[in-house]
């Protein structure tokens, strides 16, 4: 695992989207990215916010 920014999209409560860059952990094998528990809150947080 390597830890980086990765770019996501989120499609707010609304339909709005936002991009954003956040901190993960991604595989160095496959690609499959990870987020902290904090990183997927403050995602939920955004997502479900107006």
């Amino acid at each position: 695992m390597i830890e980086k920014d990765t770019d996501v999209e989120i499609q707010k409560a609304d339909g709005k989207r936002v991009s954003l860059r956040v901190p993960a952990y991604v595989c160095d094998t496959c690609g499959e990215v990870y987020y902290t528990p904090e990183v997927s809150r403050k995602l939920d947080r955004i997502a479900y916010s107006s």
